[in-house]
């Protein structure tokens, strides 16, 4: 497991390399990719069940969770800086 320390930035710790590819996705988007939907997962005791879902959809619920997990992760940055003993 990986200990964090509160002197390596997010970006470096958490975003190394995944900015790019994350570019390379959303550049590649077109109005008609987002207007389609996904192709139903088949397999027994998949989840979710075998449905499609609106691209556009997934796309804005994956970026909303990878913010909200950026806050959590600055805020507990924030509450080790504060809680770190001066250096002597």
């Amino acid at each position: 497991m990986t200990v964090l320390s509160s002197e390596e930035s997010l970006d470096s710790t958490f975003l190394s390399g995944k900015l790019s590819q994350l570019r390379e996705v959303v550049n590649g988007l077109t109005d008609a990719s987002l207007a389609a939907d996904t192709e139903p997962v088949e397999g027994e005791g998949s989840w979710p069940p075998p449905v499609s879902f609106p691209v556009r959809d997934c796309l804005l619920t994956i970026l909303n969770e990878e913010w909200e997990h950026r806050l959590y992760a600055e805020r507990d940055l924030t509450i080790l800086e504060a809680s770190d003993p001066a250096p002597a």
